[in-house]
């Protein structure tokens, strides 16, 4: 009997050794967020998806142009009452229109990642604590009517802490996270060249938060003659939507290109200010084939409370090296 037992166990090990190694060699979805902030409800909150093949075989999916039908998120309370979808996502999911994909291989030890905002699938309509977790459908989402239950892999799960809304458009600029130091950025009474300084710095390390600390994104946004116009006819709480988008497009290079380009290195040149109103010139180097532009930026700075911001910038090409 003892020699059975022996035996018995021996083989629940080897099964729970082997579902182990099953579970780690196969396909891995995970999230985390994307340029993490801090968050108020209808903020944006970007979450990067990863699909990696830990598997030993090729993996074969399909991937929509519309990611609502390839993502779910399941968001839920810490008392586990789980969020409503948002509602364009059921809109979209129930519509008739075709679904437009393409098929995506991935060799053992590939990855696939890609960004969506958590908000379009979810509503978070208040603060509080929620747990996150992302649902990848490789064969896609199945629209209404179709009984077979679409295979899905799960993802990792993320701690979501949504603050409560700001009550000015100042603790809105300030409210952002230092991932460096763990603190809440706020901005200080820096001199104009300092700002620049500060600004392009963290902007060659990638920093957002730090690189849009002492931009006023609306005067950059309203610089455009027909960026204003539509701006001007917005209600308010659809002009701070459209201020945050327009951080959205800065990020993926999507509108200023020459404000987000990288540079290799620069040097301020001058700065000169009055009481309100400052102007700081600096060369900015990029290297190109072959050779490195060097573009003469003015960067144009107003004093608002003590604190100097970037509300405008003009650029020319200053030569090469």
């Amino acid at each position: 009997m003892k020699k059975r037992t022996t035996t018995l166990l021996l083989v629940l090990v080897g099964l729970s050794l082997a579902a182990a190694d099953a579970r780690a060699d196969t396909i891995d979805v995970s999230i985390r967020y994307f340029n993490q902030s801090v968050y108020f409800p209808h903020s944006d909150i970007d979450v990067k998806v990863t699909i990696t093949n830990n598997s030993p075989q090729t993996f074969r999916f399909r991937l929509a142009d519309n990611r609502v039908f390839n993502l779910g998120f399941d968001v839920r309370t810490l008392t586990n009452s789980a969020l409503e979808a948002a509602e364009q996502v059921t809109t979209q999911r129930l519509s008739i229109q075709p679904v437009y994909f393409r098929q995506v291989t991935l060799e053992p030890g590939e990855e696939l990642s890609f960004v969506e905002n958590l908000q379009h699938y979810v509503q978070i309509p208040r603060p509080g604590m929620y747990v996150v977790t992302a649902h990848f459908y490789p064969e896609l989402i199945q629209r209404a009517g179709v009984q077979r239950v679409p295979d899905r892999l799960e993802s990792n799960r993320l701690s979501l802490s949504v603050r409560p809304s700001p009550r000015t458009l100042e603790e809105s600029i300030q409210a952002r996270l230092d991932h460096e130091t763990g603190e809440i950025l706020r901005r200080t009474a820096l001199s104009p060249d300092q700002v620049v300084t500060y600004t392009v710095e963290a902007l060659m390390r990638s920093q957002w938060d730090r690189f849009f600390l002492y931009l006023n994104l609306e005067e950059i946004l309203r610089a455009s003659p027909a960026r204003e116009r539509r701006f001007l006819q917005l209600s308010q709480e659809d002009q701070h939507r459209e201020i945050e988008h327009f951080r959205r497009q800065l990020m993926q290079g999507a509108a200023d290109e020459d404000i987000t380009a990288i540079p290799e290195r620069f040097d301020i040149l001058r700065t000169t200010y009055e009481r309100h109103t400052g102007r700081v010139v600096a060369d900015l180097r990029f290297r190109a084939d072959g050779f490195t532009e060097i573009r003469r930026y003015t960067y144009h700075l107003q004093k608002r409370d003590d604190i100097w911001e970037i509300v405008r910038y003009d650029v020319n090409i200053a030569g090469v090296e």
